[in-house]
């Protein structure tokens, strides 16, 4: 059972993988000033502000291992999607990877994803655990893009 695993050489490996992989296609990826491009950034921006803001800043935990004294939120985008941190991680890199479409760039993304999505898997599994609601509200919501996954 994943509960077994729960140590924090986990928790700060998956960190530093999401971190390096965000450094590593900063790098890399150049900064383009497509208004599209922008829009997108900005728009992954303010989901990103609006679930810190939503969740609190006292809840928020950069290791996937949850808080001993947190408590469920679901409303904000929390609504809609149960991770809308990563996801707005996601939506800032996509349009530069496309727009700068070549094996390093989308080797580099599709591992962030990756990563990400083995992180959240994990908080997933932590958080069945300390918190009864958690599996209802797995059910009314998706985990990272909304309405689709």
């Amino acid at each position: 059972m994943i509960t077994k695993l729960k140590h924090p050489v986990i928790s700060f490996s998956l960190v530093a993988l999401q971190f390096s992989l965000i450094a590593v296609l900063l790098l890399v990826l150049p900064i383009s000033l497509n208004v599209l491009v922008l829009l997108v950034q900005a728009v992954a921006v303010i989901i990103g502000l609006w679930a810190v803001q939503v969740m609190h800043i006292g809840n928020f935990n950069i290791v996937p291992d949850p808080k001993p004294d947190m408590e469920l939120i679901t409303n904000g985008p929390y609504h809609w999607i149960r991770h809308p941190m990563y996801f707005s991680i996601v939506l800032f890199f996509l349009p530069l990877v496309v727009l700068n479409l070549n094996w390093i760039n989308l080797a580099l993304y599709a591992n962030l994803f990756i990563i990400l999505f083995i992180k959240l898997s994990y908080e997933e599994h932590l958080l069945v655990e300390k918190i009864s609601e958690y599996q209802i509200y797995q059910k009314n919501s998706k985990r990272l893009i909304p309405f689709i996954l």
